[in-house]
C-alpha cells in the first residue's frame, strides 16, 4: 500500500514539474534554453532542500514516542505557497503569451 501511495504521489509531483517546464522553455531564445532549463534544474534541486530544511524546523518531535508537533502549520504553508506559485504561473503565461506571435493572427 505504501509503494503504491508513493508512486502515485510522484506522479503528482511529475505532472506538476513537466507542465511548468513546458511553460518555462518560451521563456528563453532557443539558443540560450539548454543554459536556462540548466538553472532552472538547479535551483529547483536547492528549493527542494531549503524547503524540506524549513518543513524541518516547523515540524518537530519533542521525543520518539510524541506526536509530530506543527504538522497542520505546514500543511498551511505548503497551500499559501502553492497559490503563490499558481499565481506567478499565471502571470509568467501571460508575459509569454504577449512575447510570442498570434499563430491565428495573419501575416
Amino acid at each position: 500500500m505504501v509503494i503504491m501511495f508513493n508512486v502515485l504521489m510522484f506522479m503528482g509531483i511529475s505532472a506538476r514539474i513537466i507542465s511548468s517546464s513546458a511553460l518555462l522553455t518560451a521563456v528563453p531564445s532557443p539558443a540560450d534554453r539548454g543554459a536556462f532549463m540548466g538553472v532552472n534544474a538547479s535551483l529547483q534541486q536547492i528549493s527542494g532542500g531549503i524547503a524540506a530544511a524549513i518543513a524541518g524546523m516547523i515540524v518537530y518531535q519533542e521525543t520518539k514516542t510524541s506526536p509530530l508537533q506543527n504538522y497542520p502549520i505546514l500543511g498551511y504553508v505548503v497551500c499559501v505557497t502553492t497559490i503563490i506559485t499558481i499565481i506567478m504561473m499565471y502571470f509568467l503565461n501571460r508575459m509569454i503569451a504577449r512575447t510570442q506571435p498570434d499563430p491565428n493572427k495573419p501575416v
